[in-house]
């Protein structure tokens, strides 16, 4: 479905309908990611409460309706939560999500349960580990006889540096990038790397703002001590672009904060350890209270 929100139309699913509880799952990647990953990760979860996957503006099938900022997008967040006549939320943010969940913590913090938090960051500063990280995993990448795009390490800095040219571009350069996100570059499996890659509608300008006007000057280390609202942060152990200390950083912040890293993941512990994350995800919802019947209705 679509919905007007701040004069975008973006792109939502509720899954769980009839349940009272709402959860509310923030993608990553700005032009790159989409509702698909949150839905895939989180689908067993609308058993129990109301989930709500969509794209932000500039992503997946959403209005290429700019302004693109985070800013921007936890306004939309908490519109399309208005839109939904949802009441309290749980906020579930990944990667970029993460950086847009903690802004909407920080402006909304009285319309949230709780939030959770996968592999993300408080700060831009940590991309300088993520090239670092990217750099010793690249003789790797480029030994690997995987059936995917051979990128340069010059275009791998202008998807790093929000500078690509084309839609097509971002397409090749984005799957030749993939293993990297693996927690074992030789696992990686590269059919369905292209098959998810193809099912994407990927979109080079929102990328581009994104990464030279948003994230180079992103900073919530002041804000964050302020938000007492109980958070579930979380990191896949070989995370190459958002490190278990960025995650460690959030933790130590916020006043109200479980940490948990999982060993045998990388960028995405909600996919490479389902099981073990819900579970996880569901002790933290029972330790808040949240799924009592009351926190949504």
């Amino acid at each position: 479905m679509y919905a007007n929100i701040n004069g975008a139309e973006l792109y939502y699913e509720v899954l769980g309908e009839e349940n009272d509880d709402a959860i509310m799952v923030l993608h990553g990647g700005p032009g790159i990611s989409d509702h698909q990953k949150g839905k895939k990760a989180y689908r067993s979860l609308a058993d129990d409460y109301k989930v709500v996957v969509y794209d932000h503006r500039g992503c997946g099938q959403s209005s290429l309706t700019p302004p693109y900022s985070n800013a921007q997008y936890a306004k939309d967040a908490e519109a399309l939560r208005r839109h939904l006549g949802l009441g309290e939320v749980v906020f579930i943010g990944g990667s970029y999500g993460g950086f847009i969940t903690q802004e909407y913590a920080i402006r909304y913090p009285e319309n949230l349960v709780g939030f959770v938090l996968r592999d993300t960051a408080p700060t831009g500063k940590y991309e300088q580990n993520a090239w670092e990280n990217a750099r010793e995993s690249w003789d790797d990448l480029k030994e690997a006889d995987f059936d995917i795009p051979d990128i340069t390490w010059e275009e791998f800095e202008r998807v790093m540096d929000g500078d690509v040219r084309s839609d097509e571009e971002f397409e090749r350069i984005w799957l030749g990038m993939l293993p990297l996100y693996e927690p074992d570059i030789s696992e990686f499996d590269a059919e369905a790397a292209r098959e998810a890659v193809e099912s994407l509608d990927l979109h080079h300008e929102t990328h581009n703002v994104m990464f030279t006007e948003e994230h180079p000057e992103m900073d919530y280390t002041d804000d964050l001590p302020a938000v007492d609202v109980p958070a579930l942060v979380t990191v896949g152990r070989h995370d190459w672009i958002t490190p278990p200390e960025a995650s460690r950083e959030i933790a130590d912040l916020l006043p109200d904060a479980r940490y948990v890293v999982f060993e045998e993941s990388g960028h995405s512990p909600n996919l490479d350890q389902q099981e073990e994350y819900l579970a996880r995800v569901r002790e933290f919802f029972d330790d808040i209270g949240f799924g009592l019947g009351g926190a949504s209705a």
